[in-house]
């Protein structure tokens, strides 16, 4: 890296400076995880102003004032394309919204999936908070994985949800066999 870059990267924040080097490590080593990412648009909290939409900047006087983020016109979110996204992703940062796939939402363990999902769901009321927490976080996790075409942690998950279900095991919309 060049003085003029590093002197910008070390006027940054130390969290952000690391965040830098990071994904200039990445992009120049080609290392870290690859994820198999569809094409379309994915969203993700903009990195320059945190979601806020604004930034403090040096005015014309010399004062600090507060303006729209260039980066994300002001919205606090910023879209990338697949190729953007897997490099965000490699780094850490976690999309908003991704796209749908119509593989990831047609395979059987994708609907045994949703349909266990729904039933504990539709039971949350009758959860302690740190179960009915952790099945959302098992779902998004195993459609993440069905996403990255990698089925073995997605059906782990699957099978936590099942176990998770099995004290509402007669309730008459169980999904699986009493």
């Amino acid at each position: 890296m060049d003085e003029f870059a590093w002197s910008l990267l070390s006027s940054l924040p130390e969290e952000r400076q690391l965040r830098s080097i990071v994904v200039v490590a990445a992009r120049f080593t080609g290392r870290g995880t690859q994820m198999a990412l569809v094409a379309g648009e994915y969203e993700f909290t903009c990195s320059e102003c945190d979601g806020d939409g604004s930034l403090q900047v040096i005015g014309t006087e010399g004062e600090l004032v507060w303006d729209k983020c260039d980066e994300c016109r002001g919205e606090g979110t910023v879209s990338y394309d697949e190729l953007e996204a897997a490099e965000a992703i490699e780094v850490g940062r976690t999309p908003l919204r991704t796209p749908p796939t119509s593989d990831l939402h047609s395979s059987p363990l994708k609907d045994e999936l949703d349909q266990w999902f729904g039933f504990l769901s539709d039971r949350q009321a009758e959860s302690t908070p740190p179960a009915n927490i952790m099945i959302g976080y098992a779902y998004g996790y195993a459609e993440a994985m069905l996403l990255a075409d990698r089925e073995e942690p997605a059906r782990e998950k699957l099978d936590f949800m099942i176990r998770a279900a099995e004290k509402f095991k007669d309730h008459p919309d169980f999904p699986g066999p009493r």
